[in-house]
C-alpha cells in the first residue's frame, strides 16, 4: 500500500493541494478553541485524566487539519487514531468518574466499544453514509453513557452531546450528495458540530462529584 497516495473523499476537494479544501481545514481550528476553553476549569491536582483528555481534543483538531491539508493515507490513519484514542479514553474515565467502576472493570468494557464499533461498521457499510457508519459505536456508546449516568447534571450534558452527535454524523454522511447543489459540501459543519460535541461531553466529566475523582492533596 502506498502512504503517501493522495485521498479524495470530500465534496471541497476538486484538485491536489494543501489548500483544496479551506473550510475542512480551517474549521478544526474549533477543536483548539474547545480543547483551550477547558483550560480554567481543569484542576491539575485532581484533573489529571482530563488534561490528556483535553490535549487529545486539541490533537483530534490537529490531525484533522493534517489530513484535510494533506489529503494522504499516512494522513487519514492519524486523523482516525487521534479520535479513536480519544474515544477510548473517554469511555474509560467516564465509567469511573461519573459511574463510579474500578478501572480495571472499565478497561474491559473497551473491548465491548471496540466490537460493537467493528460489527456495526461491517454491518452497515451503506453508500448513503459515507464513512459514517465507523462512528455508529461511538454515538452508542454516548447514548449509554447519557441514559445511564447517575448524576443528573451530567447526563444532561451527555444528552446533548449525543443529539449533537446525530447532526454531527449526519453533516458527514450528507457531504458527497450534496456536492450538485451545495459545491462546498457540509464536511466542515462535522468539524463544527463535533468540536461542541466533545466540548459539551467534557463538561458532563466536570460535574463528577469530589467523591467520584481522585482527593486533592494538601501541603
Amino acid at each position: 500500500m502506498d502512504w503517501s497516495a493522495p485521498i479524495d473523499l470530500y465534496c471541497e476537494r476538486l484538485a491536489p493541494g494543501l489548500l483544496a479544501e479551506p473550510l475542512n481545514a480551517i474549521s478544526n481550528l474549533a477543536f483548539l478553541i474547545a480543547a483551550w476553553s477547558l483550560r480554567a476549569r481543569l484542576d491539575p491536582r485532581r484533573d489529571a485524566d482530563l488534561l490528556w483528555l483535553q490535549c487529545l481534543l486539541a490533537l483530534v483538531g490537529c490531525g484533522s487539519l493534517i489530513f484535510h491539508t494533506v489529503a494522504t493515507r499516512w494522513a487519514s490513519v492519524l486523523d482516525v487514531a487521534f479520535i479513536a484514542i480519544f474515544v477510548l479514553l473517554y469511555v474509560h474515565r467516564a465509567l469511573v468518574r461519573l459511574f463510579g467502576w474500578p478501572a480495571w472493570r472499565a478497561a474491559g468494557a473497551l473491548v465491548g466499544v471496540l466490537l460493537t464499533t467493528a460489527a456495526l461498521a461491517a454491518a452497515l457499510r451503506l453508500p448513503a453514509l459515507n464513512g459514517s457508519e465507523l462512528y455508529l459505536g461511538p454515538w452508542l456508546a454516548l447514548i449509554v453513557l447519557a441514559v445511564g449516568c447517575p448524576h443528573a447534571a451530567a447526563g444532561r450534558w451527555l444528552r446533548l452531546a449525543a443529539g449533537l452527535f446525530a447532526l454531527s454524523m449526519l453533516f458527514r454522511s450528507v457531504d458527497l450528495r450534496l456536492c450538485p447543489l451545495w459545491p462546498i459540501g457540509t464536511h466542515f459543519g462535522w468539524h463544527l458540530n463535533n468540536a461542541l460535541v466533545l466540548w459539551c461531553a467534557m463538561r458532563a466529566m466536570l460535574e463528577a462529584p469530589a467523591s467520584a475523582t481522585p482527593a486533592r492533596r494538601t501541603s
